[in-house]
């Protein structure tokens, strides 16, 4: 009789002790992220744009919206452009923590792949009547659709179209013709749309824009037409592989192209290496390094 009194005791303790017991937060982290000795800070008086795979949009949840906040706020670019974004609601949460941005989301929903952008309100406007996703039916070429927008930046006033790109990943003889294929349709569709645009392609490439011919090279379309394109990044492409964007192959794939009327407004192109600054960059944000252009 007891012992069956003890028992009972030690039931209603554990039934108290854990209708009592607290839930588990996720853990935020306590400050900001301090990425000022890793980047140079966008000013008024130039346009800046930076693209970047997100790896899978918030990687770690709550976490990573943070850090993605903070790199941008240090930044201060006046549009980015996303790849690997999962769900338009975690994009949504990212933007409630930036005031004064605003964004858009892929229209064409791709499960965890979609693309997006988020630009200063400050200092650029979009063209929503312009906005687009094309080539959606060309899944061979293009598995993730481009996502094109129509900006201007207010300081400078650079008008352009901005395409967002998620090209095929991975080696292997199909994959590289996919992204082959896909550079010849993006060539015809801006010669046939954009014959005299101002026009950046951004994003993840997944491919090297080295190489003198075509067997070599998958983009030897833009390579082989400087009069008509140039790839802001090509002296990093050539560089030291230190600074590639996708440091863990390690390769140089996330680019920035340019069609000639854009030419005399290319300043410098970047990679940023910022986890020297946060040592967790690769688990908690990204596989990727974000690559900034910059106009004048």
């Amino acid at each position: 009789m007891r012992n069956l009194h003890i028992r009972y005791i030690l039931f209603l303790f554990l039934l108290l002790s854990s209708g009592c017991r607290k839930t588990i937060e996720p853990p935020f982290p306590g400050k900001t992220v301090d990425f000022k000795a890793c980047v140079q800070e966008g000013v008024t008086s130039t346009f800046e744009i930076v693209s970047i795979n997100l790896q899978g949009f918030p990687k770690t949840g709550f976490l990573t919206i943070l850090a993605v906040r903070d790199l941008i706020n240090t930044v201060n670019p006046d549009v980015v452009a996303l790849q690997e974004v999962i769900k338009e609601s975690d994009f949504n949460r990212l933007l409630e923590e930036l005031p004064g941005w605003d964004g858009r989301f892929n229209p064409e929903k791709n499960d965890e792949w979609n693309l997006a952008y988020i630009f200063k309100k400050s200092e650029i406007t979009i063209d929503d009547s312009k906005t687009k996703i094309f080539y959606e039916n060309e899944s061979y070429a293009f598995p993730r659709a481009p996502f094109e927008i129509y900006l201007k930046h207010k300081t400078l006033n650079i008008s352009a179209y901005i395409i967002n790109l998620h090209l095929k990943c991975c080696s292997g003889y199909e994959n590289e013709d996919r992204r082959r294929n896909a550079a010849e349709k993006l060539d015809n569709y801006i010669k046939s749309y954009h014959p005299d645009d101002p026009v950046i392609i951004v994003g993840d490439f997944n491919d090297s824009i080295t190489g003198d011919n075509p067997e070599d090279n998958v983009f030897h379309i833009f390579v082989s037409a400087p009069s008509e394109y140039i790839f802001t990044d090509m002296h990093i492409a050539d560089g030291s592989l230190l600074w590639w964007s996708y440091p863990s192959w390690p390769s140089h794939i996330d680019h920035i192209l340019v069609t000639n009327e854009l030419f005399t407004n290319v300043d410098t192109t970047l990679v940023l290496k910022t986890e020297p600054c946060y040592p967790d960059y690769f688990e908690n944000i990204s596989d990727h390094r974000p690559v900034e252009l910059i106009l004048k």
